[in-house]
């Protein structure tokens, strides 16, 4: 097996869709399953059983999907350390960032970092906190950006915190928040428990939620088309100047707000991009990075 082997079973394994994992991997999908067949009879094994939904991988398939993210993983790292030993920025840097982050942080960062170091090139996976923050417990990427607290024992560096805010676009009373509509986005666990807890300590009956949206951008939308109330971060108050707003305030007197960590194992400081990336970032304003 060699690094084409690996992605394909990596690959196959996140979409469970032959076709999808050969548009994602640019390759033809009868080239797709012949190359899934020779590591098939290479190893004597029936690795991948075709359903109506999708593919499901028999237990020496799953076997060989650990494997092959043992080994890039370890191609990572030696190809890192090469470039260390040359003291060289240059490479591969693999992050991983909440939906938010990446919509409204990451492209200009990664902007000014590669404008720096032309050399680096990056992969980049998106998805809510808590799916990367496993995803660097994993070890299966360098560098993370998560909004709230998790369990994490590895290095992690607090870049933002952020006021929460009360917005609609008519004018609002705390008090009538329970009859009022309330437009929901995906957030992270700690941020949800902690706009859970605000709203308990506030009102004994539940909110009354009209709609449920996938990112805090669609959630703005509906907001300003007057379709009801939200809580969202400062960050985002730009893209509602119209709107009215009010600060969230905890039961002690105190500001709610999101946190923004960036997560890093201790040992891929010893490579030079990753080390250099972190030193990168903790030298930012994060607050005034934007679109």
């Amino acid at each position: 097996m060699d690094e084409q082997d690996w992605a394909i079973l990596l690959k196959l394994y996140e979409e469970k869709s032959i076709t999808k994992a050969a548009e994602v991997l640019f390759i033809s999908q009868p080239a797709l399953t012949a190359r899934i067949k020779q590591i098939e009879d290479r190893f004597a094994a029936q690795i991948v059983i075709r359903g109506r939904k999708g593919v499901h991988f028999t237990p020496e398939g799953k076997y060989l999907v650990e494997r092959a993210r043992e080994m890039s993983q370890k191609m990572h790292i030696i190809e890192g350390a090469i470039w260390t030993m040359r003291n060289e920025v240059k490479g591969l840097l693999r992050i991983g960032a909440s939906n938010y982050f990446t919509g409204h942080k990451l492209p200009e960062l990664l902007r000014q970092f590669q404008a720096r170091y032309p050399d680096v090139e990056f992969k980049v996976v998106t998805n809510d906190s808590r799916k990367i923050v496993d995803l660097i417990i994993n070890h299966d990427i360098d560098v993370c950006f998560v909004h709230g607290k998790f369990e994490w024992s590895g290095m992690e560096d607090l870049l933002l915190e952020e006021n929460m805010f009360l917005v609609s676009t008519n004018e609002i009373r705390v008090a009538d928040l329970p009859k009022t509509t309330w437009i929901n986005y995906t957030t992270s666990k700690p941020i949800w428990d902690m706009l859970d807890t605000w709203w308990k300590d506030n009102f004994s009956q539940p909110p009354h939620v009209g709609m449920e949206v996938n990112t805090v951008d669609s959630c703005i939308r509906m907001i300003m088309k007057g379709l009801g109330y939200g809580f969202l971060p400062e960050g985002v108050l730009d893209y509602t100047e119209k709107a009215y707003k009010i600060k969230m305030i905890d039961r002690q007197g105190e500001p709610l707000k999101r946190p923004t960590w960036m997560f890093y194992h201790e040992d891929s400081l010893k490579i030079t991009l990753v080390k250099t990336f972190v030193d990168f970032v903790k030298g930012l304003d994060i607050r005034s990075i934007s679109l």
